[in-house]
């Protein structure tokens, strides 16, 4: 019998680490067991098809301004033309409504009518908890490695090999000639930064690193840091090593190898608790509005500021789980100060 938990519709090997399984994560909480209506795709569509041939028992749901939510898309429907078997028939539609991007989609995939939280917001409220997320005041940060050989001569070294808007440097290192194995730290060195554009030429990245300490020459300094963490793009985008080219901040040199670590495996649950947080809170908004009752529930049942006093407990969690891993960082990555 297996013990694995395969979860979401993306293409993940069913460990929950990819994009995908999180937008699913989140998905099933916020919508707390309530069923949408969905039709399916009759036919597959490329990014620029507009009109789509859709199919299920629920089509009658289908009528112009009707918005369909397709794996990370959002459509606006035109127009609707059921067929006579009135169980399929085909829409006219605007592609990339709200923001979102038109993709390929394949035959058979969910289509959902009016959905109360698409996976393209789920995946946007996901990224906007990452940023957050990356504040130094919440302590949480992805850690990455870079190499600097070491010569003699110069006392200040570009970082063009750090992402530009990496946090800090946490630790340098130096590697020693066989047959030692031996790794000394420096334990004085100082960051420099500056705008690319008035910055001088020794440090064409506007970002500079003066060291106080020898090193071996020729020999590599490694220099570890810490950086905001890297948003998701696609479902199949792996949390724990992500696409190096997802990266908004890259470094000047670029990145030695195709995907960059990310969250740490202990983390993945966080961003979930924000997307949910953001995802809920803005529903009291429209609950509030005059020209519409998107919520007909008595004020009894649901008083005023229900919904948003419902994720208080998500709050605190969030805030638990944020301390519980920058604690963990702490530990794992004890920052040696710069002169």
């Amino acid at each position: 019998m297996s013990t694995l938990i395969t979860v979401g519709g993306s293409s993940s090997t069913g460990n929950g680490y990819t994009f995908g399984d999180l937008i699913e994560k989140v998905y099933r909480r916020v919508m707390g067991g309530v069923r949408e209506r969905v039709v399916n795709l009759t036919t597959n569509i490329t990014a620029e098809s507009t009109s789509i041939q859709l199919s299920g028992s629920q089509v009658s749901s289908l009528f112009p301004g009707v918005l369909l939510a397709i794996d990370l898309e959002i459509l606006y429907v035109e127009s609707w033309t059921p067929n006579s078997d009135n169980v399929s028939g085909v829409a006219v539609v605007s592609r990339g409504y709200f923001g979102s991007v038109p993709g390929y989609h394949t035959t058979g995939t969910f289509c959902y009518i009016n959905p109360r939280y698409s996976r393209y917001d789920i995946g946007v409220a996901i990224n906007d908890d990452l940023r957050s997320l990356s504040s130094p005041a919440n302590g949480l940060f992805r850690v990455g490695t870079a190499e600097i050989t070491y010569n003699p001569v110069f006392q200040g070294y570009d970082l063009g090999a750090l992402p530009d808007n990496f946090i800090d440097i946490l630790e340098i290192r130096y590697k020693e000639a066989p047959p030692y194995r031996r790794f000394p730290p420096i334990k004085r060195w100082k960051i420099v930064r500056w705008d690319k554009n008035s910055t001088d030429a020794v440090f064409p990245s506007g970002r500079g690193l003066i060291i106080y300490e020898a090193g071996w020459p020729g020999l590599p300094m490694f220099i570890t840091y810490s950086a905001p963490f890297i948003r998701f793009v696609d479902t199949a985008d792996n949390l724990l090593n992500t696409n190096a080219t997802n990266d908004d901040s890259p470094p000047n040199n670029g990145y030695a190898t195709a995907t960059v670590g990310n969250l740490t495996a202990t983390m993945i649950d966080i961003p979930a608790l924000g997307a949910e947080i953001d995802l809920t809170q803005p529903r009291e908004i429209s609950r509030n509005f005059m020209e519409s009752q998107p919520d007909p529930r008595k004020a009894q049942e649901v008083p005023a500021n229900a919904i948003a006093a419902s994720v208080n407990a998500l709050i605190l969690r969030r805030e638990q789980r944020i301390s519980e891993e920058a604690d963990r960082l702490q530990r794992q990555y004890t920052k040696v100060r710069a002169w």
